[in-house]
């Protein structure tokens, strides 16, 4: 399983806000993580609908975490970010055009092969990737 870049991004983020006190501006942490200023902006939205961090305007602005690093994992982290993990067609909601259907058993390992990956990711913290 391969995760995209927005979760590479994304921790790396949240690992950079979880050791500042104060709150971070866009572009100082796009200039620290030498990353694109959209990208963060669109990666801190998206983090900020799910309630991760907090972004304010003005003078005194900027992104925190909302969460302590020690109760957010890393699995939530990526299920936010990621649109899906469909390893293979058939894991898709949509109708599969699988000829192995319905005695195919590649689904159910590919399904529980995603489980275990998640899992994983769920053991760790943010407070241990720091």
């Amino acid at each position: 399983m391969r995760l995209s870049q927005a979760s590479d991004f994304a921790l790396r983020i949240l690992m950079l806000l979880a050791k500042q006190k104060e709150p971070m501006t866009i572009e100082s942490m796009s200039e620290k993580l030498r990353l694109v200023k959209s990208h963060v902006m669109k990666i801190c939205a998206k983090l900020g609908q799910a309630g991760i961090v907090k972004s304010q305007r003005g003078r005194v602005g900027g992104v925190t975490l909302l969460i302590k690093p020690s109760e957010l994992s890393v699995g939530q982290v990526v299920r936010i970010i990621e649109p899906d993990f469909a390893i293979v067609e058939c894991m898709q909601n949509k109708s599969s055009a699988c000829s192995f259907l319905p005695s195919c058993k590649l689904k159910k390992t590919m399904h529980n092969a995603s489980e275990a990956f998640l899992k994983t990711l769920d053991a760790e913290t943010l407070d241990n990737l720091i």
